[in-house]
């Protein structure tokens, strides 16, 4: 197990990246960290034996330049500084950083099948071990290298053969599953990250630099506005937002809250619509404009229904044109 993040945005991201990771190292990681990003042209690389603060003191991670990379920490499981992530391919162009372990799939998914096929077809890996390290794959020349550098080889040869970048992770992810995560970015697609989740964790963030990934959402700060779960067997990718906005849109509501005034509207016995019943809702913001309402409206009244304790009717009402008519939900308490 490890823990990992990633960034894209209008900042540098190595301060970024450094931060985050030091903020989660202590969950399952600390004895192996790097760091990758991009920045014209050219994918900048520093990794250690050790956790962020040696990072941070024996290399020029703090510097690297970029506004987009991804980061990692990892369990002390052996191997050299070639062991720790992110691993890139052979020609330098792709960074590959994953969480997990087989699991599920050890002994189901042969990775000396998955490392052999490669070497046949020229691929060197530069974790190479002359001596066994845990239950991690063999080489025909007898010696010994991490799955996730093989994984970041078949990435990076589906990637060149395909175009396609989201194709790229999901082809390696179902020939070879384990239960893992992974990330990676290449100098192909300079401005995104892409990912792909077993059942290992991805949780995104956002505020009004850019877009956030990690492994715990303790890698984002405590007022960070906005952050959700990427559904396991998932394929991402991940840029830079759709527009710079002035300033991050908190999803500020209490659910609990919109809960509470969605049931004393209905506490009349009388029934009501979503935008009727979307105002108490929205009265629960700090904010005065373009507040995120209808998530915790719509989320609550499913969990509601769900519940038993409310239900909905639908009736019709006039339509847009003669002789049409359209469905209105209208909700009441239940009895």
């Amino acid at each position: 197990m490890c823990m990992t993040a990633a960034y894209v945005g209008s900042q540098r991201a190595a301060p970024i990246l450094l931060d985050m990771i030091e903020a989660e190292e202590g969950l399952w990681g600390g004895h192996y960290t790097g760091i990758a990003t991009i920045h014209q042209g050219k994918l900048h690389l520093e990794k250690v034996v050790g956790d962020t603060a040696r990072l941070r003191e024996t290399t020029d991670a703090e510097k690297l330049p970029g506004t987009m990379g991804i980061v990692h920490s990892r369990t002390p499981s052996g191997g050299d500084v070639e062991w720790g992530q992110p691993f890139v391919d052979s020609d330098e162009s792709l960074a590959y950083l994953a969480q997990g372990s087989m699991g599920y799939w050890d002994g189901k998914t042969d990775t000396e099948l998955m490392t052999r096929q490669l070497v046949e077809a020229g691929h060197t890996f530069r974790s190479s071990s002359e001596t066994p390290i845990g239950v991690y794959p063999s080489q025909p020349d007898g010696t010994w290298t991490h799955t996730s550098e093989v994984m970041a080889h078949w990435i990076a040869l589906h990637l060149a053969e395909s175009g396609d970048p989201e194709h790229a992770i999901r082809k390696p992810f179902t020939d070879w599953p384990g239960e893992v995560m992974g990330l990676y970015i290449t100098l192909s697609h300079p401005d995104t990250v892409y990912g792909a989740r077993c059942n290992q964790p991805i949780c995104v963030g956002r505020d009004n630099t850019g877009t956030y990934l990690a492994g715990s959402p303790m890698a984002f700060p405590r007022d960070f506005p906005w952050q959700i779960w990427v559904p396991p067997w998932s394929v991402i990718a991940v840029t830079t937002p759709l527009f710079p906005p002035d300033e991050a849109l908190a999803d500020d509501i209490d659910r609990g809250q919109a809960r509470e005034a969605i049931l004393q509207q209905l506490a009349d016995g009388e029934s009501r619509t979503a935008p009727e019943l979307c105002g108490a809702v929205s009265a629960l913001s700090q904010r005065e404009d373009r507040i995120v309402s209808c998530d915790p409206l719509y989320q609550v009244l499913t969990d509601l229904e769900n519940e038993g304790a409310i239900s909905h009717e639908v009736v019709r009402v006039e339509g847009s044109s003669e002789g049409l008519t359209a469905p209105q939900f209208r909700f009441r308490l239940t009895t």
